[in-house]
């Protein structure tokens, strides 16, 4: 009779741990994107035009074109004031913080270079510019973006500088068509 109930418990506990691996594997753990959850759609949407608008902004000084330079910089300013960061207060308040003075440098910068005539000094507020996209960027985490952080060492007297891109190959805005490949891929942001 000992050997009767020992085996029965022995049974009901294989059973019951072989029922529990049926329901683990019938119910796979979904892992979901924790940004497509946390973010707003009118937030996704002004993040999103800002870069694109960064993006044309890295084009216009590849371009080496002022006149382009300085429309896709308003732009850009203007997306960058109208970023609905009441939308990631709610919901992300670690990255509301890290971007929420960061995107008032960027606006700060571009009136500075709206400012300035010589395309080398303008230039240099787009390394600011750059510079703080990419911490922008990095405490977003936009889903679904690929951002690729470059580097040319050669850029300002070959102390060097960065800018972001939406593409993996080479187009230098500090050297424009003189250097147009100069630089690297320093990192690859995918979200």
């Amino acid at each position: 009779m000992k050997y009767l109930l020992m085996l029965l418990f022995v049974s009901a506990s294989l059973f019951a741990c072989k029922n529990k691996e049926d329901k683990t594997s019938e119910a796979p753990e979904v892992k979901k994107d924790s940004n497509a959850l946390m973010y707003s759609e009118p937030f996704l949407l002004s993040f999103n035009s800002a870069l694109n608008a960064y993006y044309a902004l890295k084009d216009a000084f590849v371009a080496g074109d002022t006149a382009k330079i300085n429309a896709a910089a308003v732009q850009l300013k203007k997306l960058v004031d109208s970023l609905k960061l009441d939308e990631l207060q709610k919901r992300d308040t670690v990255a509301f913080q890290g971007i929420n003075g960061r995107t008032g440098d960027v606006a700060s910068e571009i009136d500075g270079m709206l400012g300035e005539k010589d395309i080398e000094k303008k230039r240099e507020s787009f390394e600011m510019i750059s510079n703080a996209f990419y911490d922008i960027v990095r405490a977003v985490r936009p889903n679904g973006a690929t951002v690729y952080y470059q580097y040319c060492p050669m850029a300002f007297n070959d102390k060097g500088a960065y800018w972001l891109s939406n593409a993996d190959s080479i187009r230098n805005p500090y050297f424009g068509k003189k250097m147009l490949t100069c630089g690297e891929v320093k990192e690859t942001m995918k979200y």
